[in-house]
C-alpha cells in the first residue's frame, strides 16, 4: 500500500485508504471504511460521526490529536445511520462542541421511524464490525440527539481568521445531502455527493444526484473526502468526480435494460445487481442490510422515474 502511495504522489495522483495524518492539520481518524475527518486548529472541526459500533476508535483518535482540547463543531453529512452513529455520545464527552446540519436533516432526526432504523442498523453492524477485526467495538446503543446549529445552502461558517466553512446542499444520495467546502485549505468533505469507493451512490433522485457532482467539480478542490474508503487529492479529485457522474449513466441504463429483462420485477432485478456488485468484493464492505436497503430504494427511484415518463403501464 505504502508503495502504491509513493508511486501515485509521484504521478501527482492519490488514493488515500488509511487512516492518520493526510494534509497539515487534516486527519482520517477511526476506520477507513467509516471515517470521520478533523481539522484541527485554534477551533477544530469534526465531520461525520460514523457507526455507533465505533465510538472507542473515534474517541481514541481524537484525543490522539487534540489531547485535552475540545472539538468547536461536528458537522454532519446528512441524517444516514452510518453518519450519525456516535454523535450523541461525542456530544456527552465534549458538551461544549456544537452539532451542526441542515434543516432537512434535523427534521429527519426529529422522526420516531427514522430514529428506530438507524438504531437497528447500527445494532447489526456490530457483527460486521467484529468480521472487519474492529477489536475494540462499542457496545452501547445508537442515542437520539439534536442539533446544536442548522445550517442553510450557500452559508458561510466563519470558524476564525482565515477559515471558513462554506455549506452546500448537494442533493441525490440524499434530499438532506450536505457538503463542506473549507475553500483557504482546498478541503471538500462531500460524503457521499461526489460518489465513493467505485459505487454509484444515488438514492432518491438520478439526475439531482448528476447535477450535484457538476455543481462540486466547479471547486477548486485538492482534497476530496469522501464517505467511505477513500479521500481523492489532487487530480484524482476531478477524475473521481468524472468517474462517478458516468457511473450514475451507466447505474440507470443498466437497471433500465434489467427492469425490461426481467419484466419490471424489482426484487429479481435488485436480486442481479446484489450478485455482481456485492457478493464478490472484499471486506470490508457495507452492512447486506443497508447495502440492500439503498439498492432496493435505487431501483424503485429508477423504476418510478420510467414511470413517470412512459406512464404508469409502460412497465
Amino acid at each position: 500500500m505504502q508503495n502504491e502511495q509513493q508511486k501515485n504522489q509521484r504521478d501527482g495522483n492519490m488514493r488515500i485508504n488509511r487512516t492518520g495524518k493526510i494534509a497539515d492539520d487534516f486527519y482520517v481518524l477511526g476506520h477507513s471504511a467509516v471515517p470521520i475527518y478533523l481539522l484541527d486548529g485554534p477551533a477544530p472541526l469534526l465531520f461525520d460521526a460514523g457507526f455507533t459500533g465505533l465510538l472507542n476508535l473515534y474517541e481514541k483518535a481524537i484525543k490522539n490529536v487534540l489531547g485535552n482540547r475540545t472539538p468547536a463543531f461536528l458537522f454532519l453529512t446528512h441524517s444516514h445511520w452510518d453518519h450519525v452513529g456516535t454523535a450523541a455520545y461525542l456530544k456527552e464527552i465534549w458538551p461544549e462542541m456544537k452539532i451542526a446540519g441542515s434543516l432537512e436533516s434535523s427534521k429527519i432526526l426529529d422522526r420516531s421511524g427514522a430514529l428506530s432504523q438507524i438504531k437497528t442498523l447500527n445494532q447489526g453492524a456490530l457483527e460486521v464490525l467484529r468480521s472487519w477485526g474492529v477489536s475494540e467495538v462499542h457496545e452501547g446503543a445508537f442515542k437520539p440527539f439534536t442539533l446544536d446549529v442548522t445550517l442553510e445552502d450557500g452559508q458561510r461558517m466563519e470558524i476564525e481568521k482565515d477559515l471558513t466553512v462554506e455549506v452546500l446542499s448537494v442533493p441525490g444520495h440524499t434530499w438532506d445531502s450536505t457538503a463542506y467546502f473549507i475553500r483557504e485549505r482546498e478541503i471538500l468533505v462531500a460524503g457521499e455527493a461526489a460518489g465513493c469507493d467505485g459505487v454509484c451512490e444515488f438514492l432518491v433522485d438520478h439526475e439531482a444526484y448528476g447535477a450535484s457532482i457538476e455543481r462540486l467539480a466547479q471547486l477548486d478542490v485538492e482534497i476530496l473526502c469522501t464517505a467511505h474508503n477513500f479521500v481523492f487529492t489532487g487530480p484524482d479529485v476531478r477524475t473521481n468526480m468524472t468517474r462517478s457522474l458516468r457511473q450514475v449513466g451507466e447505474y440507470v441504463d443498466r437497471v433500465k435494460r434489467y427492469l425490461k429483462e426481467e419484466k419490471g420485477d424489482p426484487d429479481r432485478v435488485v436480486a442481479r445487481i446484489k450478485s455482481s456488485e456485492w457478493d464478490g468484493k472484499l471486506l470490508p464492505k457495507q452492512p447486506l442490510a443497508a447495502y440492500m436497503m439503498n439498492t432496493k430504494t435505487r431501483v424503485r427511484t429508477i423504476r418510478k422515474h420510467l414511470s413517470d415518463l412512459q406512464g404508469h403501464d409502460a412497465l
